[in-house]
């Protein structure tokens, strides 16, 4: 008989976004498909795989190197955002993730996000689930001024930025971590946190390799493996 995995008790949680809380790596894909039809090139779920938790401007510096695009990664990276912004005021919350933050709040268990978007994406992103991100104690972005050039996911140096900005400041090994990029997952190991990893189908095997807990969805999610409150009956109650 395999023996049950051992989960250590946790105090804070930082969650990514894209992926994780909102569905907008679909975005990022018709996006980059779009931005590359002119040129001729394809670009598929398994090419996104490997890119996903890159902060933008890393993301397009690979992709104008990969592809040999006639255009600077600077240009790349200003139409990759303007073009992803004209989508994500149809962006939705993924299952799972109201009731986890709400649940989180509920028993004051301090939780945050630390995303590769830069600020100013984020914010837009956020103004549909204004109610929702209010209650994240701090937002740690990839354009922030702490970390430094070329630092970013895969890099654990976003969530120990994170976990220091906790009031008072988090252990990073008592840190849970929810991300649904290869990238970020191996960022949340390096920080020394344990990993519930909820990627895509078409994240492969081998790129789940680490992950503390794997899993399709994060209405998945059973805190108590955790030492966090288990999901009780009480009613839940809306931010405003």
């Amino acid at each position: 008989m395999t023996p049950k995995k051992c989960y250590c008790p946790v105090t804070h949680v930082i969650f990514d976004c894209d992926g994780t809380l909102i569905d907008s790596e679909v975005i990022y894909l018709k996006t980059v498909q779009e931005l590359l039809a002119p040129y001729g090139k394809s670009y598929t779920k398994d090419d996104q795989a490997l890119h996903m938790g890159m902060p933008a401007n890393t993301f397009s510096q690979h992709i104008v190197k990969e592809l040999n695009l006639p255009v600077t990664p600077e240009k790349f990276q200003e139409q990759f955002e303007s073009t992803s912004e004209k989508y994500m005021g149809n962006v939705s919350l993924l299952p799972g993730v109201r009731d986890l933050v709400l649940h989180l709040h509920e028993y004051r268990i301090p939780f945050c996000i630390a995303t590769s978007s830069f600020k100013r994406i984020f914010q837009l992103k956020a103004r549909s689930f204004s109610d929702i991100f209010l209650a994240f104690h701090h937002v740690v972005c990839g354009d922030d001024p702490e970390i430094g050039p070329g630092r970013g996911k895969p890099n654990p140096d976003i969530f120990l930025l994170a976990a220091s900005r906790f009031n008072p400041p988090a252990d990073p090994k008592k840190c849970l971590i929810f991300e649904d990029a290869p990238l970020g997952m191996r960022g949340g190991i390096a920080a020394g946190s344990q990993v519930v990893f909820i990627p895509p189908e078409h994240v492969n095997k081998q790129q789940k390799k680490g992950a503390t807990m794997v899993l399709k969805s994060m209405a998945d999610f059973k805190p108590e493996l955790f030492g966090l409150p288990a999901f009780g009956n009480c009613s839940k109650f809306e931010f405003g």
